[in-house]
């Protein structure tokens, strides 16, 4: 089952960049600006932040194995169709396909995430963490290797055949879902797993966002999706103008910090379930995470020229110490929410997974298209110096939490070992 979670997660991670080392570049050939093409992007993003509530809301509902087999369908029938659209010439007509094409790919996205995430942490209570990191590292790693898996498969066979062969990927895996998912734990719309009367949903959300711990988690997540969004929509046109790079070879730098992320995913998993204060743990990740986005592009006033080798160790740097800072996040936020009374269900599950989704995709929507705007007027190595200066902020604040929490926690312990002493 969890590798049946872990294989649609990779495959949803790819249909966000799968067309990131060609899309602007097709784009170009249709009449779109930089702008236009990253609007496609941030359409996704958009579309995504409006339905996770949405799905949240479902999948008690509707039953959260049935909502993810849907989405399944539903993104891999609309990335299909996606790469159809080629076909359409003139650039009105495509840019209004591709956004309503996208749009309907968000939508079957943010449900199966939605549902994938919830299963996880409803079927592994006890290794919530672990089970976790795995289920979100193996997204992350799509979105590292969509772009790589898109610009090798756009080589060999042009436009169509990227898309062709993720969508035919996520109709098998919802079907092969239907054999390694477990009877769902769905309960009726009005009863807890105790029997209960079960919370209304405006009345769970009050544990969620009533905590400020939760707020803080919910800005990295914005800021996490446009780090990884932001600079990767919008490199193409840089790389190609400064350094000469053609999308195939852009592919295998992808490919590079892909493979440094899928090496370290697993051993910040790990890590996060033995490091307690995980603040700490995010605001040492978030430190070379705001160097390696700077060195993507490095600004003018640094002094350094851009090269192969900067581009490479940025995007490596990036992808391998922003895994760390984002897969511990929603397992804190579950345990945030839970201690503030947020009811352990399906119900409650999918409500933070569906909340931590909307703020991830608000980071994805602002990311493209504010980085495209930017490019246009600025220059793409200004849309890297502003996120990693955010970036840097965000460190000093989860390192500024961590130390409160850090000291909060020493005169507890201390109050237990003297209990245990007194015994």
């Amino acid at each position: 089952m969890l590798a049946c979670l872990s294989t649609s997660s990779l495959l949803i991670g790819c249909c966000i960049g799968l067309q990131e080392p060609f899309f602007t570049h097709e784009a170009r050939s249709h009449g779109l600006s930089t702008a236009s093409s990253g609007s496609v992007y941030s359409c996704f993003a958009l579309v995504q932040m409006l339905a996770f509530p949405a799905a949240g809301w479902l999948a008690p509902r509707l039953g959260v194995t049935r909502l993810y087999r849907l989405g399944l369908l539903l993104a891999g029938g609309s990335t299909v169709v996606f790469g159809l659209l080629t076909y359409l010439d003139r650039p009105a007509p495509f840019l209004a396909w591709c956004l309503t094409v996208r749009a309907a790919e968000a939508i079957g996205t943010a449900a199966a995430q939605t549902a994938e995430r919830t299963i996880t942490i409803h079927q592994f209570p006890s290794r919530m963490n672990s089970a976790i990191s795995v289920v979100q590292g193996m997204y992350g790693g799509g979105m590292c290797l969509g772009p790589a898996l898109g610009g090798a498969l756009y080589t060999l066979g042009g436009y169509g055949l990227p898309f062709y062969t993720l969508g035919v990927l996520l109709a098998y895996t919802a079907a092969v879902s239907l054999a390694l998912m477990p009877p769902s734990a769905d309960r009726p719309a009005d009863k807890t797993e105790g029997g209960c009367r079960r919370q209304t949903y405006r009345a769970m959300m009050v544990p969620v966002i009533s905590s400020a711990d939760n707020w803080l988690i919910l800005i990295t997540l914005v800021l996490i999706g446009a780090n990884w969004n932001a600079p990767d929509a919008n490199l193409e046109p840089y790389v190609n103008q400064v350094l000469g790079i053609q999308p195939p070879e852009l592919s295998l730098f992808f490919l590079g910090s892909f493979a440094g992320y899928a090496l370290s995913s697993a051993l910040w998993g790990r890590l996060s379930d033995y490091i307690d204060n995980t603040f700490l743990l995010v605001s040492g990740c978030l430190a070379p995470t705001a160097l390696g986005v700077l060195l993507v592009a490095p600004p003018a006033p640094l002094g350094v020229r851009p090269s192969r080798l900067l581009l490479a160790a940025g995007l490596v740097l990036r992808d391998v110490f922003q895994v760390g800072a984002y897969l511990p996040l929603l397992p804190l936020m579950v345990q945030l929410s839970a201690a503030r009374g947020l009811q352990s269900d399906v119900a409650g599950q999918a409500l933070v997974s569906a909340v931590s989704g909307t703020a991830y995709s608000l980071g994805n929507m602002l990311g493209p298209v504010g980085g495209g705007l930017v490019t246009d007027h600025l220059g793409f190595p200004v849309v890297t110096s502003w996120l990693a200066g955010a970036t840097a902020v965000l460190c000093l604040l989860m390192a500024v939490r961590g130390l409160a929490f850090q000291v909060k926690k020493q005169p507890a312990q201390q109050m237990v070992a003297e209990y245990n002493g007194l015994k």
